[in-house]
């Protein structure tokens, strides 16, 4: 009897520790996953823009995430319609001013283990953002122009697509831009 109550309290304590473990919080360099760590897109970003007819381009960003609600500017130094000779004439900045949200995943969908307390898939999360808008009076006609991105990922890695018309020296700019997107932090 004194020996299985041994063996009892042993397998208990035991138990008790392996599932300790389940709720800490972790991380792994070599997958680049931070678990437990909040979905957040501050900080300086680059990578390409993929646009469909102007074809890629390097692009810089900055973010300011405030609790979801996220500002910033975007650089597209080489591209007939958002780079430097497009933007500086228009805005006399070599850069675009952004508005958009950051949305950290729900608890519980997926990526996320329902037998831990931790959220294994609070690093990922989408960003909704587009270019501060101009108007365009054509005749009687007035165009908002503005660049909608819609990005998925981590705090590290988002990629995702964009759309829309801008006010440029070449035809496209205004009949529609469209591409990919892949970014990550600098």
């Amino acid at each position: 009897m004194y020996l299985q109550r041994k063996f009892f309290l042993a397998l208990v304590l035991s138990v008790a520790a392996g599932l300790s473990g389940c709720g800490a919080t972790t991380s792994s360099d070599a997958m680049k996953v931070n678990i437990g760590k909040a979905f957040n897109v501050t900080g300086d970003w680059t990578g390409e823009f993929r646009d469909a007819v102007y074809g890629t381009h390097n692009i810089y960003l900055t973010f300011n995430d405030g609790g979801g609600s996220v500002t910033g500017t975007l650089a597209i130094p080489t591209h007939i319609c958002l780079g430097f000779d497009g933007s500086e004439g228009l805005l006399g900045e070599y850069w675009l001013s952004l508005e958009g949200t950051a949305t950290q995943m729900a608890e519980g969908t997926a990526g996320d283990n329902p037998f831990t307390s931790v959220q294994e898939n609070s690093n990922s999360g989408s960003l909704d953002f587009q270019n501060t808008a101009l108007t365009e009076t054509i005749g009687d006609a007035e165009f908002e122009r503005y660049i909608s991105f819609s990005l998925n990922g981590t705090s590290d890695s988002l990629s995702g697509k964009f759309s829309g018309t801008w006010i440029g020296p070449g035809l496209n700019c205004r009949t529609g831009l469209q591409g990919a997107i892949v970014i990550t932090r600098s």
